[in-house]
C-alpha cells in the first residue's frame, strides 16, 4: 500500500478508498473498533521501582548490557529475551508465559529479528526476570548484536530453499558466541541476516552482512554456495539496501566474515560504520577480499565441502552417461556463465561511481552473456546480437517453459525480455540499483536452469 501511496498521492489514494467504499453495502465494522480502543491500552501488572545498587547475580550486567532497555516511562525497562535462530522449546514457551504473567501480563511481542520482547518490566525486577530466564535456558546476552543472526527456515522447511541458511546461521552464532566478550565494540554492533534463497524473508538485503542461498556447478557436483550482500542498512527503517558482491561456497563463509570483519575493525576511520566502509573501500576492492574464498576444491580432495552446514547429504547427479561433445558445452557454458558475472560487478563498479547509464547497460549486458550461455548449450553458433541472442533463448527457453522456476514461473526471464523491449531513456541510480539487481537474479536463474536441464539435483 505504501508503493501505491508514493504514486498516487495520499489525496488520489484517499479519493479512490471512498470511491470504492460508495459501492460496498455498509458494515458496521468497519468503525466499531475504534469504540474499543481503550481495551488494547497498554497497563503495567506492577508499580514502577527502581534497581538503586541492589546486589545482582553473576552475568546479569552482561546480559543487561545488551538486552535491556529503559522505557519512555520512568521505573521500567523493556527485555529482549534472546532466541538463537528463533527457536524455543514447547517447555520453554509454557515457562516464559508463567514469568510473563508475574511481571507484565499480556504486554509480550514478537520482534523482526525473532526475538520476543516483554514491556513495562519494573526496573528492580530486572535481576529476578534475568534468572527466571537463565533458569529455562532463555538468559543468553547478545540480543541485537553480531550473535543475534537472523535467518529464514531454508532448505529445512522451505520448498524455495536453496542453500541451509539455517545451518550457516547456526555456525556462525556458535563461532561468533566462542569470542563474543572480547570483540570489539564495532564487529559486536554489526547485523548479519541470511536468506536460503533469493528471497528476502531472512532480511539478508538490509543487514551490515547478508547472505542468500544459490548453488553451483563443479564438475558433476551441485556445490551450495551464498551470495554474500554487503553495506544494507538496518537502521533508520531499513534506510538503504545492500547489493550482492559476489557468490562463495557455503563451506567458505565462516572464515568469509572473520577475514570481513578483521579488515573493518583494521581499516576504519574513526567513527566510520561498516556501510561507509565497504563505501570508501569500493567494490572492486571488496571483491578482492571475496575472490580467495570462491575455490571449489575436487570432490575427491573434500567430499565435505559439497555438503552444506547441518546436511550429511553429498549435492550430487545422476550418471548421465553424456559423451565427451557434451562435457565440453557444460564447460563452455561454466566460461560464458562467468563473463555474465564479470559484467554484472562491473555494472556494480559503475553504480558506485555514479553512472547510472553505464550501470544499466552493463546489467543488461550481463543479463545478455547469461541467455547467451544457456542458449549455446543448444545451439553453439548463436551470434552476439542482441535480437538474435534474446529470440533464441526465447524461443528455446521461455516459450518451451525449460527456464521457468517451479514457483516463481517465467518471472526472472521476464526482466530481460523486459529490458531488451523497452530499454529506459534515462535511468536514474535508482533505476540502475533495481537493473542491477533484476540482472543477478536472472544470472541465479541461469545456473538453476542449466543445472535442471542437465539433470543436477540435490539428494
Amino acid at each position: 500500500i505504501k508503493f501505491l501511496v508514493a504514486q498516487l498521492g495520499i489525496e488520489e489514494f484517499r479519493r479512490l478508498v471512498f470511491e470504492e467504499r460508495e459501492k460496498l453495502p455498509h458494515d458496521d465494522r468497519w468503525t466499531a473498533y475504534l469504540g474499543t480502543l481503550a481495551d488494547y491500552a497498554e497497563t503495567p501488572v506492577k508499580p514502577a521501582f527502581s534497581l538503586n545498587g541492589a546486589p545482582v547475580p553473576e552475568g546479569f550486567h552482561d546480559w543487561q548490557e545488551t538486552n535491556v532497555y529503559p522505557q519512555r516511562q520512568a521505573g521500567y525497562s523493556v527485555v529482549t529475551v534472546n532466541l538463537p535462530l528463533g527457536d524455543l522449546t514447547s517447555w520453554q514457551m509454557f515457562q516464559l508465559a508463567d514469568v510473563a504473567r508475574r511481571y507484565v501480563g499480556d504486554n509480550v511481542r514478537t520482534t523482526v529479528e525473532q526475538n520476543i520482547v516483554l514491556r513495562w518490566i519494573p526496573d528492580a525486577d530486572l535481576p529476578a526476570v534475568y534468572e527466571e530466564l537463565r533458569a529455562i535456558g532463555l538468559g543468553d546476552p547478545g540480543a541485537g548484536t553480531i550473535v543475534d543472526i537472523t535467518s529464514c527456515p531454508g532448505t529445512d522447511t522451505c520448498k524455495l530453499g536453496i542453500a541451509s541458511s539455517r545451518g550457516l546461521a547456526g555456525e556462525l552464532r556458535r563461532r561468533l558466541g566462542v569470542k563474543n566478550a572480547t570483540m570489539p565494540d564495532a564487529i559486536k554492533e554489526l547485523r548479519i541476516k541470511v536468506s536460503g534463497c533469493f528471497n528476502s524473508c531472512g532480511q539478508h538485503h538490509v543487514a551490515d552482512i547478508g547472505f542468500f542461498g544459490n548453488s553451483r556447478r563443479a564438475g558433476n557436483y551441485k556445490v551450495p554456495h551464498f551470495q554474500v550482500v554487503l553495506g544494507g542498512q538496518w537502521h533508520e527503517n531499513a534506510g538503504s539496501y545492500g547489493l550482492a558482491i559476489g557468490a562463495v561456497p557455503a563451506k567458505n563463509i565462516p572464515d568469509l566474515l572473520d577475514t570481513i570483519t578483521n579488515r573493518y575493525v583494521q581499516e576504519r576511520q574513526r567513527g566510520e560504520t561498516f556501510q561507509g566502509w565497504v563505501t570508501r573501500l569500493g567494490r572492486k576492492e571488496v571483491k578482492t577480499i571475496l575472490d580467495p574464498f570462491t575455490a571449489i576444491p575436487e570432490y575427491e580432495e573434500n567430499p565435505l565441502f559439497y555438503r552444506d552446514w547441518g546436511d550429511s547429504r553429498t549435492y550430487s547427479i545422476d550418471d548421465i552417461g553424456v559423451g565427451e561433445c557434451a562435457g565440453e558445452v557444460v564447460s563452455l557454458f561454466s566460461m560464458e556463465i562467468s563473463r555474465a558475472e564479470s559484467e554484472h560487478f562491473d555494472a556494480l563498479v559503475a553504480l558506485d561511481e555514479g553512472s547510472a547509464s553505464l550501470a544499466d547497460q552493463r546489467a543488461y549486458q550481463s543479463m545478455l552473456l547469461a541467455a547467451r550461455a544457456l542458449v549455446r548449450t543448444q545451439n553453439p553458433n548463436v551470434g552476439t546480437e542482441p535480437d538474435a541472442v534474446v529470440q533464441e533463448f526465447r524461443t528455446r527457453f521461455y516459450d518451451t517453459k525449460l527456464f521457468f522456476d517451479k514457483f516463481a514461473g517465467g518471472k526472472f526471464a521476464q526482466f530481460l525480455l523486459d529490458r531488451h523491449e523497452n530499454p529506459p531513456l534515462n535511468p536514474d541510480l535508482h533505476a540502475a540499483h533495481r537493473a542491477i539487481e533484476e540482472a543477478q537474479l536472472f544470472i541465479e536463474a541461469t545456473h538453476a536452469a542449466e543445472a535442471r536441464i542437465n539433470g543436477v539435483i540435490v539428494r
